[in-house]
């Protein structure tokens, strides 16, 4: 409800006929609370331009811990000031509230007039409901008498627990002074953060990446100076009608050379859209480890930093998912010895193992066969199919059964391996699948090639 509302007298619940009749020029649209979601968070973002620390409070609502950052805007009232002219800018109509508690700032907000809290006893006037209590409490508080805050506050706080619950007196205890629970940000607060902020915004992208070379170079002096390196980097261009683009890159290893970091973000600035301009940019170091000094001219570093860099330019401009390394994981079923991850992320310390037995690679898809043994628990004798040749040479069995621990395995039955060469000189990784009397007879796929 905004004020024109108000002033027509209507009222969340009124029947659509009702409201139609108080307004004949009223536009109806259809609610989009998904869409509307997106939105509030993509306005949280925009806000932290005010403090770094900001979560969404409800459906109507945000929360900034503005400890250590008034001063930034002139004390409290210039941070009230300077927050209230951006949100008028954006056409946007807002209440806020600065208290030591969330709560008590939530209830000055949404039942009292906005602004500074001068003191704690000026919530009492408001209604219990300015407690955030679940609505069956408010009402048997009402019932009994109950209606202001200032009620609650001169009945034992014992007795309030008692008959209503630890919330009303964990509640009260709040208003008074007690600690609350932390909240959790949007996005986490970065030890490693560059911004740069003008008084006329940016819509060029020459511009735009001006200043990311500049806010690359600032943030590297800070890494430097504190021995770190960047793994993740976020860049948040926060334009003149309240959306964020943001931009993340990683690095295949810690870095702290600004040219560097200013060519991946360059790759991602094409083609973005700027609106009608960027009046903020923000460049954080998301993720940061230990990066001491070194001599890379007289120690074989030079070519791993060199393909480093390669991994990370391929990465910006192809997309992380499509660079590409692979990954040993601790399993004895061949097809999961090997995961691929996106080569700019940090090697898990696991060691390849091998086997004279098994190829290097399998086949994507194994290839069904059929085969001719002189026994049925024998090697094959000759391959028919889509593989067809006689064998020659045959070693095995090696049985592999399934994981019995994973649910996907339940019906999955045990394998023989072998090792077989063709008359062509092929050799090829073959499986028979299943066991001789069972209901279904077993299954021959080669699985890969040693050729």
């Amino acid at each position: 409800m905004n004020a024109a509302a108000e002033a027509l007298r209507l009222g969340p619940g009124l029947l659509l006929t009702d409201a139609r009749a108080a307004c004949p020029t009223l536009l109806i649209r259809p609610a989009e609370p998904e869409a509307d979601a997106r939105a509030l968070e993509s306005l949280a973002l925009w806000c932290t331009r005010w403090s770094p620390k900001v979560a969404v409070d409800g459906p109507d609502g945000l929360v900034l811990d503005v400890l250590g950052c008034a001063h930034l805007w002139g004390g409290e009232e210039g941070l009230l000031a300077s927050l209230a002219a951006a949100f008028a800018k954006l056409g946007l109509e807002q209440r806020a509230a600065l208290a030591d508690r969330r709560l008590a700032a939530r209830a000055w907000a949404r039942f009292g007039p906005g602004g500074i809290l001068p003191d704690r006893r000026a919530l009492d006037p408001f209604p219990v409901e300015a407690l955030e209590l679940d609505g069956e409490t408010s009402a048997s508080l009402r019932r009994l008498g109950l209606r202001a805050i200032g009620d609650l506050r001169r009945l034992p706080r014992a007795a309030l627990a008692r008959r209503f619950g630890l919330a009303l007196a964990i509640r009260l205890a709040v208003l008074e002074g007690a600690e609350e629970p932390p909240f959790v940000p949007l996005v986490e607060p970065t030890r490693f953060s560059a911004r740069i902020a003008w008084a006329e915004p940016i819509a060029t992208h020459a511009g735009i990446e001006a200043v990311c070379s500049r806010l690359a170079r600032d943030l590297c002096r800070m890494l430097e100076r504190a021995g770190q390196g960047a793994r993740r980097l976020a860049l948040g261009l926060h334009r003149v009608d309240g959306v964020v683009a943001r931009l993340e890159i990683r690095t295949a290893r810690p870095s702290r050379d600004p040219g560097h970091l200013f060519r991946l973000f360059r790759h991602r600035l094409d083609g973005l859209e700027l609106g009608f301009g960027v009046e903020l940019a923000i460049l954080d170091a998301v993720e940061a480890v230990e990066l001491p000094a070194e001599q890379p001219e007289l120690t074989a570093a030079v070519d791993a930093r060199a393909a480093a860099i390669l991994i990370d330019r391929l990465s910006a401009r192809l997309g992380a998912d499509r660079v590409l390394r692979p990954e040993p994981v601790a399993s004895h079923v061949p097809e999961r010895r090997v995961r691929w991850c996106p080569a700019g992320v940090e090697p898990r310390a696991s060691a390849w193992t091998g086997s004279p037995l098994r190829p290097l690679r399998l086949l994507e898809r194994p290839l069904p066969v059929r085969a001719l043994a002189l026994v049925p628990d024998g090697p094959p004798l000759k391959l028919e199919g889509s593989i067809a040749g006689r064998v020659v040479a045959a070693s095995g069995p090696e049985r592999i059964l399934p994981e019995w621990w994973r649910a996907m395995d339940a019906a999955v039955r045990p394998r023989d391996f072998f090792r077989v060469r063709l008359e062509d000189g092929r050799e090829l990784w073959c499986a028979r699948e299943g066991l001789w009397g069972e209901p279904e007879p077993p299954v021959w796929r080669v699985l890969g090639s040693f050729s």
